[in-house]
């Protein structure tokens, strides 16, 4: 169906050709290149012509010959439908030579010297023909330029690719699917690509879902192979629909240390109850196959907290819970910090309340900005002065309204006493019959100077805070003692009796979430610690900074120090298994290969080196702990380099730092998704279905991020069997050198890599062995049929086929298990 819709949106047909054929006696044409010739009926000198071309077909001639049924002596290419041929002074037909139908222009046309191609040559260069930039063979490959160097490249008209692009533009420059059926749109592509077949918008979303699943299927490949934990944040938003969706976005680490986030799904839901949030935070993992989640970042909403609940609860039956859940929790900083803010600010209502009035006075109409402006030239300002009103919701912005305002206080000033207009507005009153607050007087101007040097501080903070594509995990601490001892300072500090009452508003706000160490997620303080620069060190002087007395800090010292050997205990328990079974089956393997010496002894060496190697490893937080510090003015410093050009130092400790410094420092990731679609779902775009906002929302975010990198480098044991098994292919080794050994490992390698459901190597082998031997059967030979011990006996007694032949279904029973 979908060909049958762009077959019939723009074919190049002669039909179209005719319509644009200016014969010779017709009118002047105008000798724009951008204009189209018009056609002009029944004066066509040349009725020959038409009757060849309404037998020949309706195609636009592309240059290619057709057979047709016309008489023998009449020209057979489709060039013919724009030249014709001269006349001799005698009346005879010049065969040597043929005239453009459009410009009279005289070329070589001689059948047997040079046929048709100056006809093609001129055809082409002509743009009154519509042979105009027509290529000579459809297929032809071309010469582009890829980059600013001027490298040439080939590049091949592709109808599937150019349709792949244009559903991608309409995804990422967030079109809607009629653009492709825009006059503008078809004119431009017409002039591009006259080949392409443009699609129409149900094509289109066609092929938007399509890209959709695609983008999906590699997503979910990549994080399958992520082998780190994910952290999450979700948030939820109401649509011009009415409808309610939830955003859920997972932030992590690739093996190359670069932060990435990923919008997992962008889903309606029913209500905006905590369980119900649960459910689909669950479903939506589940489908996505996510069970190592690390944290789950939310803000201040008692629905948060109840779905935050019911995910521990389904975490632990799925036996997916870390530390317990004790970290699970986290608290979005930034919502936090507005809240506390904006019980400062309820202190200076009126204040504000007189200050936003006057904004709001000069942004109502363009001749009151004039006004405002004119007064501001008077008092040597800026001539385009304006100040931004600020959102209600929104303490940042009642922060740079406020700062911006200030700058333009004798402005003000000077209209409350000349503008006339001004004074009336403020005499006005509301619905309610209250007279407006305002102007603001001279107490006003100075509290609120006082408090936007006080907002200062979160101000910055918040900026810090709310990126996502930068660490932040590492700030959080930080900045919270700076802004705890920033409010501490006001409150004690009785100059100014007006902003010591909004701090201490402000205080009790802070103590209800930060306000001691057990109220914290210990996780933003663990982070703080991993940082070089701080350790353990910057943690035990904020906490003296707050008050707290020697032994309590010290209390707080040790726990911390616990909590982060036991998170690396933790760690260290998912990378030991593999590594004990690595060496159980070396000691194994050595006791077989190894003739003439004492299994014992291999065995208690064995065991020694596994113990030197524990010791040396469970002292990593130690040795972190008490390494030299990063000097805290390094410039240029980052975190993340640091850990990853010491990870070969701190194998456990820094996939520990990955995962942490992979939480994110506040929600605002997610919230920028409602941006995009607010964007989205605009009031022309309100018919579309949640799953196709899904869709475009998500894939939107997939196309612009940068592709994670996982790739693993192999280990020495993986290089040796590869070295073996191409040496195998090749037939350059013996295959009755390789021992049950060599397979035991393969076995045990794959087991591991794949997570393969089967323990032991050998009932592999076995079963591997006996499927090559029953698909030979017939070719077997006496001595070969037998299945032995496929630890004691050779595997391969038949040449290199057949050890070839159990590797490759040992990989098929590997397949089957996965």
């Amino acid at each position: 169906m979908a060909s049958a819709t762009r077959s019939s949106s723009q074919s190049y047909s002669a039909g179209s050709v005719s319509s644009n054929v200016v014969m010779p006696n017709q009118p002047p044409v105008d000798n724009n290149p951008n204009s189209l010739p018009t056609p002009v009926a029944n004066t066509n000198p040349y009725p020959r012509l038409v009757e060849a071309t309404d037998r020949q077909g309706t195609d636009l001639p592309t240059g290619g010959k057709r057979k047709t049924t016309e008489p023998a002596g009449k020209q057979k290419s489709q060039v013919w439908q724009c030249f014709t041929r001269p006349l001799l002074p005698d009346g005879r037909v010049n065969k040597e030579l043929a005239k453009c139908n459009y410009c009279d222009t005289i070329v070589k046309a001689s059948s047997k010297k040079n046929g048709t191609s100056s006809c093609w040559s001129h055809g082409r260069k002509c743009r009154l023909s519509p042979l105009y930039e027509v290529p000579l063979n459809p297929t032809q490959t071309r010469l582009s330029r890829d980059n600013i160097t001027g490298a040439p490249q080939y590049h091949t008209f592709n109808q599937a690719r150019l349709d792949l692009k244009c559903f991608k533009m309409i995804i990422m420059d967030e079109l809607p699917f009629r653009h492709v059926e825009a006059v503008g749109f078809k004119e431009f592509m017409y002039e591009a690509q006259p080949r392409w077949k443009q699609p129409s918008r149900k094509v289109v979303a066609r092929g938007v879902w399509e890209v959709y699943q695609t983008e999906k299927a590699k997503m979910m490949i990549a994080l399958a192979q992520h082998p780190t934990r994910v952290s999450v944040t979700i948030d939820t938003w109401t649509s011009i629909q009415n409808i309610n969706y939830m955003v859920i976005t997972a932030h992590f680490m690739d093996n190359d240390w670069k932060l990435h986030k990923r919008i997992l799904n962008f889903c309606s839901m029913t209500s905006q109850k905590g369980e119900d949030i649960g459910r689909v935070l669950e479903q939506c993992l589940r489908k996505w196959d996510i069970t190592r989640v690390f944290t789950i970042t939310v803000d201040n909403a008692s629905a948060n907290d109840l779905a935050v609940l019911y995910m521990r609860k389904r975490l632990k039956h799925m036996k997916a819970l870390t530390f317990d859940g004790e970290f699970l929790h986290l608290r979005c900083p930034c919502h936090i910090i507005n809240l506390i803010v904006k019980d400062g600010i309820s202190e200076l209502e009126d204040g504000i309340d007189a200050i936003w009035h006057c904004v709001k006075f000069i942004r109502s109409s363009s001749s009151r900005l004039d006004k405002f402006r004119e007064f501001s030239v008077l008092e040597n300002m800026n001539k385009n002065a304006n100040v931004p009103l600020d959102v209600i919701t929104r303490w940042n912005s009642t922060y740079l309204m406020l700062a911006a305002a200030l700058k333009y206080e004798k402005v003000f000033d000077k209209m409350s006493y000349e503008d006339a207009q001004f004074k009336q507005y403020f005499e006005e009153k509301d619905t309610q019959g209250r007279k407006r607050v305002g102007p603001p007087k001279e107490e006003d101007w100075r509290n609120a100077q006082a408090f936007v040097h006080f907002l200062k501080k979160f101000y910055d903070a918040t900026l810090r805070l709310s990126a996502w594509k930068s660490v932040t995990a590492n700030l959080l601490f930080s900045e919270m003692i700076c802004l705890q001892l920033e409010i501490d300072k006001k409150t004690r500090d009785g100059s100014d009796p007006v902003l010591q009452r909004v701090a201490c508003g402000m205080k009790a706000k802070f103590d209800k979430y930060w306000g001691s160490f057990e109220k914290m997620n210990k996780i933003i303080i663990i982070a703080n610690i991993l940082d070089p620069r701080w350790k353990l060190q910057y943690q035990e002087k904020g906490f003296e900074k707050l008050g707290s007395s020697e032994g309590k800090v010290d209390e707080i010292t040790k726990d911390l120090k616990n909590i982060l050997l036991r998170m690396y205990d933790e760690y260290k328990g998912c990378e030991a298994s593999p590594t004990q079974t690595n060496n159980s089956d070396g000691v194994a393997a050595m006791e077989e290969v190894v003739e003439g010496l004492e299994p014992g002894i291999f065995a208690e060496l064995m065991k020694e080196r596994l113990e030197e190697k524990r010791a040396m490893i469970s002292n990593e937080v130690e040795r972190y702990l008490a390494d030299k510090y990063v000097h805290p003015l390094t410039r240029g410093f980052d975190v993340v380099q640091w850990w990853r050009d010491y990870a070969t130092e701190y194998p456990i400790l820094s996939k520990l730092a990955k995962d942490i410094f992979a939480i994110p420092g506040s929600t605002v990731a997610s919230e920028n998704a409602f941006s995009l679609g607010k964007r989205v779902v605009d009031p022309f775009r309100s018919s579309l279905t949640p799953q196709m906002v899904e869709a475009l929302v998500c894939t939107s975010d997939w196309l612009r991020a940068e592709q994670p990198n996982f790739y693993k480098e192999p280990t020495v044991e993986e290089l040796e069997l590869y070295q073996e098994i191409e040496e195998l292919e090749k037939g350059s080794i013996l295959v009755g050198e390789l021992t049950a050994y060599s397979f035991q490992s393969f076995v045990v390698l794959i087991i591991k890599s794949m997570g393969c459901g089967c323990g032991d190597g050998d009932d592999v082998i076995k079963t591997a062995a006996a499927g090559r031997n029953s698909s030979n059967k017939p070719k077997e030979r006496e001595g070969e049929a037998g299945g032995g011990d496929a630890s004691t006996t050779k595997v391969n007694q038949s040449g290199p086929d057949k050890s070839i032949g159990i590797l490759l279904n040992a990989v098929n029973h590997f397949s089957s298990c996965m």
